[in-house]
């Protein structure tokens, strides 16, 4: 462990894992959906694009979990952006495949408490003091 991993937040570190475990849960509704990729006109274009954008967030995770404010930041005004169009798709999710979007409202609580948890006030320190050592 690196002299930054040493000095995190525990927040940040339980707000890194959480952030994980969504991905997780994204990458496991992936495959339990994956008769509606199936339905698409091309499946293999839809799958590659999803596992393309679970690599980008896996991305900012990390970055996350290493400091860099820049991801941080970056994630939450995605989240934020994409949040009213995903609630459409969990509902139809809910009906379509109710297990799976169970775990997808599971999935946006954890985002939502891991977010909580990146911008409280010694998470936040925490950052500033690393965005100054960069």
């Amino acid at each position: 462990m690196g002299q930054n991993q040493a000095v995190r937040p525990e927040k940040v570190g339980t707000a890194v894992k959480l952030l994980y475990i969504t991905l997780g849960i994204g990458a496991l509704r992936v495959i339990m959906e994956a008769s509606m990729y199936a339905q698409m006109a091309s499946p293999v274009f839809a799958m590659f694009i999803t596992f393309f954008v679970l690599g980008i967030i896996f991305l900012f995770i990390y970055m996350t979990g290493k400091g860099r404010n820049w991801a941080r930041i970056t994630f939450v005004v995605l989240f934020i952006i994409a949040l009213p169009f995903s609630i459409l798709s969990l509902l139809q999710s809910l009906t379509a495949n109710p297990i799976s979007g169970l775990f997808g409202v599971g999935q946006t609580v954890i985002q939502i408490i891991a977010m909580v948890l990146l911008f409280q006030k010694p998470s936040s320190d925490w950052f500033g003091e690393m965005k100054a050592k960069q």
